[in-house]
């Protein structure tokens, strides 16, 4: 038999060949994974590498960003520190200009004061070293013009602002100077227009008003007037004594009838005002006269005017007009509404601003005549 076992030369060499083939290719293998290895190391080590320093470069720039930061930050408390300060120092000079100009305000009209106060020490040192005596007149003149204005414009009485300013005349008249006649000619023509302003009887308004007011309670008020009916002649009981059952008849109507009365009126019924009501309608009727008396003292025409008309009009409408007494007062009442309580007064005299100029001229006169010698 043959053994299959037995190797051959032939196979012996094939086989140390196909065994040497196997290591080479082996070598082969390891070195390539030898050299991956290699290569995947020095990849880690350079990536590593770099992974430091992109640590240490970001940490770099992180410290110089937060550096730069704090540097920010303290410039800008520094800046809202400077800012503040400059505006407390603006502040306080906007508060030093202010009390600069009031001051310097205070100063103006102190100093106006002051030219004013010299201007009439130099007026009245004038007026003391006047070279004419009848200078001294004007000065009375003008204290009379003034003095006019004020009766005139504030207390309202003309009678008194015409007698100064005719005492004023007589004055420039005394003085005899014929340069005064435009004085004297404006002065005149003042007196007219205060003689030419109506004439206001002003106590004797009031009086009148306050005698109608104590007559309102003696006024008769409308009240209920009922219409007059028909007597019924059919149920008069007649005196003749055959007459018993026409009597007896009539008076057993009349009794029956009692019961329920119902009365007929054509006329129509006026309404009845109550206590309270005619209380109210006198003092109402006293409260227009009173606003018409403080009218008249305040020269309030209008006011006056509406105090009377609804005076007017509550007794036309409340009061008795058939009555003497009421169509008394009614009457008084229309004449009192047709006065006039206010008067246009002039706003200036003309002849006070001339008095003022001579009196100015002359004291300049007399100044530059002092400074001459």
């Amino acid at each position: 038999m043959t053994d299959t076992n037995i190797e051959t030369p032939e196979s012996s060499a094939t086989a140390k060949s196909k065994d040497v083939s196997s290591k080479k290719h082996f070598k082969v293998l390891i070195t390539t994974i030898l050299i991956f290895v290699v290569l995947l190391l020095c990849i880690a080590g350079l990536s590593f590498y770099l992974y430091q320093g992109t640590l240490s470069s970001s940490a770099a720039y992180q410290k110089k960003i937060d550096n730069l930061s704090v540097q920010l930050e303290s410039q800008a408390n520094l800046q809202d520190k400077q800012y503040n300060e400059s505006k407390l120092l603006n502040d306080r000079l906007n508060t030093q200009v202010e009390q600069l100009n009031i001051q310097l305000l205070d100063i103006k009209n102190k100093n106006k004061l002051y030219s004013s106060d010299i201007q009439t020490l130099q007026r009245n040192l004038a007026e003391t070293n006047v070279r004419h005596p009848s200078d001294w007149i004007l000065s009375e003149v003008e204290y009379l013009i003034n003095l006019s204005g004020r009766k005139l414009w504030l207390e309202h009485d003309v009678r008194t602002s015409v007698s100064l300013l005719q005492t004023a005349d007589l004055r420039l008249v005394e003085m005899g100077d014929p340069s005064l006649n435009p004085l004297r000619r404006a002065l005149l023509e003042d007196l007219n227009v205060l003689e030419a302003l109506p004439k206001r009887d002003v106590d004797g308004v009031v009086l009148a008003l306050s005698s109608l007011e104590r007559r309102i309670d003696k006024l008769t008020i409308s009240g209920l007037e009922l219409s007059q009916t028909s007597e019924n002649d059919e149920l008069n009981v007649s005196e003749d004594m055959g007459d018993w059952k026409s009597n007896l008849d009539k008076s057993w109507h009349s009794f029956v009838e009692s019961f329920i009365v119902i009365t007929h009126r054509d006329a129509p019924v006026e309404a009845l005002l109550s206590p309270e009501q005619s209380w109210y309608l006198k003092e109402n009727l006293r409260n227009d006269l009173s606003k018409a008396e403080f009218a008249i003292y305040r020269e309030q025409q209008d006011i006056y005017d509406l105090a009377l008309e609804n005076a007017l009009q509550l007794i036309n409408n409340y009061y008795d007009m058939s009555d003497t007494n009421t169509q008394q007062f009614y009457n008084s009442l229309q004449k009192l509404s047709k006065q006039k309580v206010s008067i246009s007064y002039p706003d200036q005299f003309k002849s006070a601003p001339l008095l003022a100029r001579i009196m100015k001229q002359r004291i300049n006169k007399s100044l530059i005549i002092e400074e001459a010698e």
